[in-house]
């Protein structure tokens, strides 16, 4: 779990900023995307790929057929419903959404509960490779078979019959769906939610977008009577709204004709053309103003430029024109982020968007986040810097440098295509249909892009920026806790006065950036070579002790992961120096830069390479890490090397930070889920200060220098580990290696942990814990924690609490959710520590009402008690262990999972003996296993309990 918390603690960095609609607003009276008429498109100049074949059953039905022949990446199937909240009666509304539920509760010939058995013990993973999702104008369904086979797919095509026109709607099943749905809209209620549907409520009022979230409304959800769902599932499931999508390794012939075998009989449960809606007008043109405001909420100023949707077929001259907008966008963003990088800069971050949709019309969108009490200056900067850009375009310089990214782009497509994950394929073929526009092959692409190349000049980019700032409106918005601190006439008034007119002074385009880290000495060559035919792997050790672990495959050509293990961690800090590495999830070492490059001036500096990195401190060691190409391979391995050997640690974007601690703070304070995993960090850690959280006022207060010491230890002065995995030669692997990281001084063979920093305890003390939040009222969790071990002492007990955490999971889900109600979600999540002995736990948490807390643990320890006194089913093993094993085959491993396995291997048998056969030890588990691990583990007598739950109660 404390991997699980620290992940949650990485996102707090991140700014939760609100996707703004624009009101423009002029759909047809049916979505483009199911008129019938032009699909695939006839009227375009763009050719569709030709390895899609495209098909109409007699009934209507569409589907779409692409042989991925790359046999790791499996089957993908989607099908789509061409109707969503916006096809929702006054009455309805929330009924889409309940019927995408009622698809998994039960159907003429699956009985309520079946279906997610039938798919778990098949080795579907729910919510990963079994999902479905409502929107405004769709509603989709995702089934990613682990395979190829053909019973998985025959399933997949009944499972989806099914949905279409058999579903029963029994009455209990929807009395208890009702509250799975309650649930799911609590533990969806954000900040940033709210802020979405205030906004669209503003800008579209006579329409029904802003009437027909998702969602729905709570009372509906409460009492519409089954008839309604009803009603609703038998006028839209209809075959003449419906499409097909199957990504995979099949006979497109025999699938097509296995598709009008199950589908060819589905006809409309009502008679008639499709019912005609009418979504409403669009709001009034003219300069509008809003505020949103709530405790805890981050302070946010947006504008939105509106002009009517566009609302042709998709050609050369419509992506040229659309990308030469996304272009201007772009560079104003990177406009803005320079400007942001500026000691005295008043926003911390700015960005623009441009869109063109079918709900908020074609539209240009500005977000920024003023630091505290500058919004009124922020406002004004960022309008200038737009007004720039509206008056004067862009340089070359700038045209020229986001067109070498374009081709960088275009020729890693061409080399990656070959083995695109089948997932990927088909929701890139749904977005298609969603948008109306032609799915075309990757040399087809790329050829376009070529044709359109010569066209994109900074005079073509300056025509675009007028539109691209100009139109309807523009809707101002702020958001923030105070309304009076900037009112919507302050918003008005700095809008009028940047809008003025005047002329804007040209933009100072700063000359290119040279990247200067690229020499690190003379390259070093390897002491040792060792193969490791078991896991088809090589292992280098070089004279200064650093090691070299090195997987060539072409799983997904032209993708190469790199991560460099520094060993220590955790491990490296005493308790007793009272220091938190919690902490280190506020400020990013890559924020400060590097010391010869500000962080933006890096960014430019490798604009046309694929580089990434990314820093992490986990328990017995800290990493960098990143994924790029074959052509930015030496650049990744210099950057990682740059940020390793000389990290910027810069004043001003520590001072950016400092800016940011309050919107940061007042997330977490808004979040049950942050609050308890924040909470429960220090808790289990027994109160260790490592594993603590500065309060807010000790966060405004910290000293860069503390920062810059925890980083550079976890960094300096110990063992250095490097894994490559990818499409990459172990030659080249070897040879950039050879000129990075093997010139380091020399590092240690192991590390000493400080005093005291190998012992963590659960507390002894098991009175509930209960941590207060400032989020909704009807918002909580709940937690039981129950005591294991360590991964490492007994690998057989580590993959059995897997399978025995899944069979819980799966049970509290059928009691707590699925005859309940009481529910959106419950895990059962197990943690053994792989460097501190004896300490480990299996968590069981749920997204319960606060007042459902005794209800979630009276039914944690019934489960627990089931498990304890009697073996499961052998179908029941099964469903949770097969979902598991389905990806342990080291031939389909993706470049992440040998990322997870080969790091910290070698020459350590307690994690080899874990990690390598897991297969074998998932096969020998028995229910008798089962029972003894519940035996020994889930005790009434050693759970913790613990809630999130809001502060007013």
């Amino acid at each position: 779990m404390l991997r699980t918390l620290l992940a949650a603690s990485t996102a707090m960095t991140l700014m939760l900023v609100p996707v703004m609609a624009g009101p423009a607003f002029a759909a047809p009276s049916l979505p483009a995307a199911i008129s019938g008429n032009s699909w695939p498109q006839t009227d375009s100049d763009l050719k569709p790929d030709a390895r899609l074949r495209f098909g109409r059953l007699d009934n209507g039905m569409r589907y779409i057929l692409y042989r991925n022949p790359t046999k790791a990446r499996g089957t993908a199937m989607r099908f789509q419903i061409a109707a969503g909240s916006m096809e929702e009666a006054d009455t309805q509304r929330g009924l889409a959404h309940f019927v995408e539920h009622m698809a998994f509760r039960g159907s003429k010939n699956l009985h309520e509960g079946e279906l997610e058995k039938v798919l778990e013990a098949q080795g579907f993973n729910f919510g990963n490779d079994v999902n479905a999702f409502t929107d405004y104008e769709t509603t989709d369904y995702v089934l990613n078979l682990p395979g190829n086979g053909q019973t998985a797919t025959d399933s997949a095509l009944y499972i989806f019959r099914e949905i279409a026109g058999n579903l029963t709607f029994a009455p209990e099943a929807i009395e208890k769906e009702r509250g799975v749905i309650l649930g799911e809209e609590r533990m969806r209620a954000s900040a940033d939610a709210r802020v979405q549907q205030a906004w669209i409520e503003t800008a579209y009022p006579q329409s029904l977008y802003a009437r027909r979230n998702p969602i729905g409304l709570l009372d509906t959800i409460r009492t519409a009577p089954r008839q309604a769902i009803v009603d609703y599932y038998e006028t839209w499931y209809r075959p003449e709204l419906a499409t097909l999508i199957v990504v995979g390794d099949f006979d497109p012939a025999k699938m097509e004709k296995r598709i009008r075998d199950v589908f060819g009989d589905w006809a409309p449960k009502k008679a008639g053309p499709v019912p005609h809606v009418d979504y409403g007008t669009r709001a009034d043109s003219g300069v509008k103003a809003a505020l949103y405001t709530e405790k805890n909420l981050y302070e946010g100023v947006g504008v939105t430029w509106m002009r009517p949707y566009i609302d042709a077929p998709d050609g050369t001259g419509a992506r040229t024109r659309g990308f030469l907008k996304t272009m201007v966008a772009d560079i104003t963003t990177n406009r803005l982020a320079e400007l942001a990088e500026a000691p005295d800069a008043p926003f911390l971050s700015a960005s623009i968007d441009y869109d063109n949709d079918r709900l908020e019309g074609n539209t240009t969108k500005l977000w920024l986040t003023p630091k505290p009490g500058q919004q009124a200056q922020a406002f004004a900067l960022a309008l200038r810097t737009i007004d720039q850009v509206r008056q004067s375009g862009v340089t070359q310089a700038e045209v020229a440098r986001y067109v070498a990214e374009k081709d960088v782009g275009i020729a890693n497509m061409l080399k990656t295509t070959a083995t695109e994950d089948s997932s990927t394929l088909a929701d890139d073929f749904l977005g298609d249909i969603d948008d109306n526009g032609v799915s075309m092959a990757p040399e087809a692409i790329a050829a376009l892009w070529t044709q359109t190349r010569p066209s994109v000049t900074a005079a073509a980019a300056a025509t675009q920026a007028k539109v691209l700032f100009g139109g309807d409106g523009p809707l101002l918005l702020r958001t923030g806790e105070d309304a009076k601190s900037f009112d919507a006439g302050q918003l008005q008034a700095v809008y009028a006065s940047a809008a003025g007119g005047k002329p804007a002074e040209a933009w100072a385009n700063k000359d290119d950036v040279a990247w200067p880290y690229t020499d690190f000495g003379a390259a070093v060559k390897p002491a040792r070579r060792t193969a490791v035919p078991v896991l088809g792997y090589v292992r280098y050790d070089f004279p200064n002790g650093v090691k070299l672990n090195i997987k060539p495959n072409t799983l997904v050509r032209n993708q190469i992961t790199v991560s460099v293990r520094f060993g220590g961690g955790y491990e490296l800090f005493s308790p007793s120096e009272n220091l938190s590495l919690m902490q280190l999830h506020l400020y990013d070492i890559v924020d400060g830069g590097l010391g010869k490059l500000s962080k933006a001036d890096a960014d430019k500096a490798l604009h046309d390479k694929t580089v990434e990195v990314n820093y992490d401190i986990d328990e017995d060691h800290a990493s960098l890490s990143g994924t790029t190409t074959g052509d930015s391979f030496a650049a990744e391995m210099q950057v990682l090397m740059a940020y390793t050997v000389d990290p910027g640690f810069r004043s001003d974007s520590f001072a950016t930070f400092k800016d940011s601690v309050g919107y940061l703070y007042g997330q977490i304070r808004s979040s049950p889920d942050f609050t308890l995993n924040i909470g429960l960090a220090d808790e289990l850690s027994s109160d260790d200060p490592r594993y603590r959280l500065p309060s807010e006022a000790q966060a405004k207060a910290s000293d860069p220098n503390v920062f810059k010491a925890i980083y550079r230890r976890t960094m300096t002065h110990v063992p250095v580990e490097i894994t490559i995995a990818g499409d990459v030669s172990e030659g080249e692997a070897l040879k950039q290696v050879e000129r990075t990281f093997a010139t380091l001084p020399q590092v240690p063979e192991g590390y000493v942990a400080a005093p005291g920093a190998d012992v963590i305890r659960l507390p002894a003390d098991r009175t509930p814990r209960t941590f207060a939040h400032e989020g909704r009222a009807d918002q909580g969790i709940s937690v039981a924690v129950f005591p294991t071990t360590d991964a490492l002492s007994s690998p057989d007990t580590t993959i059995g609490l897997e399978v025995l955490a899944k069979v819980f999971e799966n049970r509290l889900s059928d009691d707590l959710r699925e005859k309940q109600g009481q529910t959106y979600s419950v895990t059962v999540d197990p943690f053994g520590s792989e460097a501190i002995r004896n300490y480990g736990y299996l968590t069981v948490s749920s997204t319960v009402k606060p007042d459902a807390d005794d209800t979630f643990f009276n039914t944690v320890m019934k489960v627990a008690d089931g498990l304890r006194t009697a073996p499961v089913t052998e179908a029941e093993l099964d469903r949770a262990r097969n979902p598991l094993v389905q990806y342990l085959d080291d031939k389909m491993k993706t470049n992440e999972d040998w990322q997870a396995t080969l790091p910290g291997l070698y020459g350590n048998p307690q994690r080899w003996s874990l990690r390598v056969g897991q297969y074998k030890r998932f096969a020998a588990i028995t229910p008798a296993t089962l029972q003894t691990l519940a035996e020994t583990y889930l005790k009434p007598d050693t759970v913790l309990r613990a809630r999130a739950k809001p502060e007013t109660q």
